[in-house]
């Protein structure tokens, strides 16, 4: 079980920050400083709020199926063709209720126009997640390891060839941007579309109504988990763009900020979703998960806090080699967010372990209580302080999810968490803190700063056995245990 997980997690990781850094620092990067901070805004925006409803298309669908499956591969013939025909009618209600919202806010005639496009590109990158829950769920983990990055890889040649391969005519167009989007989900669509078919033994799409209603009603859970983390995760570039007069070029800046730690999040998102088909299938035999969470948990949250805490010690010049000339107000947003991922690294171990468990109400009732939490502090903060007061809200909201996820965890399922490796893991940061402050104040040239702030973390972390390395390799190394 762990061997499984670590060989995955190790070439998942590898690629997916090949070609995911490329695309935010190479692609996504370039195309805001070419287009500009309003053209850019005006799309994050739009792309923001067509995210916000997609339960509709999904209703919990990918995180039950995933579950499901990895507990029993054939279920996949069972499953397929009624979660297809209810995926069909989830994408008509999809597009009903958010154009609805969207004219009813007052939306453009131009908005509305882009915003179709992401809506289209959201129902394709929808049904591309609920295909590789199939193929995640028949343990086919390598294989949704290269579908995770596929999409983006496509994208990236895409958008190259228009950016810097001389094809287009005249300065570059957002909507571009978009149309590559679509492009690229299509192809990764029906290339999954296939493969689920082939290898899960697919040979007719006929809907059972009793399944349906199984499938409804035990999704249900699922759908309010992921509703609630949607709102919370993306409703503030949105309400940065409704609730300020020069809210695109606001919700701009706050991309700037918002880029890097999107794009850094993905790292607990693959644990996540790697973690799942495993666990669910280990607790389906009745084994113990604790020695696998334990494992994910010291491979995760190390690196990413002295990766983030590095990243929060020189905002300013990150933000001034990422872009031509970004906002003053992206430095202090940035900060808080890179300090966000911190409590976002616990919250997908936890939150996996009680997805994995079928803890879904217990799961639900904080995400809810997280996103009720985000709006009002967020309508609070953000007519004062705009980008920055997105960003505190966004900080705010992970530590009380986080907190929340690892409680639930020790009364419900097992004790995994010790005050003294706490105090060690916050004594870490601190003094990998300290020592790029220090640096900071000798006037070191910024770039061997951060390089000998995160050295000294990683050092830390090492004495405070926050990460084993060589036991992992001889995890790695060992034969008697089949991927």
């Amino acid at each position: 079980m762990r061997r499984k997980f670590l060989v995955n997690i190790i070439f998942l990781l590898a690629v997916s920050i090949i070609v995911k850094a490329f695309w935010v620092l190479g692609i996504d990067r370039t195309v805001q400083n070419v287009a500009g901070e309003a053209a850019y805004g005006f799309y994050f925006s739009l792309f923001s709020f067509s995210v916000l409803f997609t339960l509709l298309l999904d209703m919990g669908l990918s995180g039950f199926n995933n579950r499901a499956v990895s507990a029993d591969p054939t279920r996949v013939k069972l499953y397929f063709g009624n979660v297809l025909l209810l995926r069909l009618m989830l994408t008509a209600a999809y597009f009903l209720i958010t154009v609805s919202v969207a004219w009813a806010m007052g939306y453009s005639k131009d908005q509305l126009s882009l915003l179709l496009i992401l809506m289209l590109n959201q129902v394709m990158s929808s049904m591309i997640l609920w295909l590789r829950s199939n193929i995640s769920g028949m343990q086919y983990l390598f294989l949704d390891s290269v579908l995770s990055v596929a999409d983006r890889l496509v994208m990236i040649i895409i958008c190259s060839l228009l950016l810097w391969g001389g094809v287009a005519s005249g300065p570059f167009r957002i909507e571009w941007f978009v149309w590559a989007q679509s492009a690229a989900y299509f192809t990764v669509m029906v290339l999954s579309f296939i493969i689920v078919v082939r290898r899960g033994g697919v040979s007719k799409v006929r809907p059972d109504p009793g399944v349906l209603k199984s499938i409804i009603i035990t999704g249900l859970p699922f759908a309010l988990v992921a509703f609630a983390m949607t709102l919370y995760w993306r409703i503030d570039s949105v309400m940065i763009e409704r609730l300020l007069p020069d809210g695109a070029r606001q919700a701009g800046i706050y991309a700037q900020a918002f880029r890097l730690f999107d794009a850094i999040a993905m790292i607990p998102v693959l644990f996540g979703g790697l973690l799942l088909p495993i666990m669910s299938k280990e607790i389906a035999a009745g084994n113990n998960i604790t020695p696998l969470a334990s494992m994910a948990g010291r491979m995760l949250l190390a690196p990413l806090g002295v990766g983030a805490v590095t990243l929060a010690t020189f905002p300013g010049e990150i933000l001034n080699l990422l872009y031509s000339s970004p906002a003053q107000g992206a430095v202090s947003a940035f900060m808080l967010l890179m300090l966000a991922l911190l409590p976002v690294g616990v919250v997908y171990i936890f939150s996996t372990m009680l997805t994995a468990a079928g803890r879904l109400k217990l799961l639900g009732a904080i995400t809810l209580g997280a996103m009720m939490v985000n709006i009002v502090l967020n309508l609070i903060l953000i007519p004062s302080f705009s980008a920055v007061g997105a960003a505190c809200t966004a900080f705010c909201t992970q530590i009380l999810v986080a907190l929340a996820c690892m409680i639930a965890v020790e009364k419900t399922m097992v004790r995994m968490i010790t005050f003294r490796r706490v105090l060690l893991y916050i004594l870490m940061l601190l003094l990998t803190f300290a020592v790029g402050r220090f640096m900071k104040l000798l006037e070191v040239p910024w770039i061997v700063a951060a390089a000998v702030e995160l050295i000294t973390g990683m050092v830390l972390a090492l004495v405070f056995r926050m990460i084993e390395p060589l036991k992992n390799l001889k995890l790695i190394l060992e034969r008697r245990n089949s991927i």
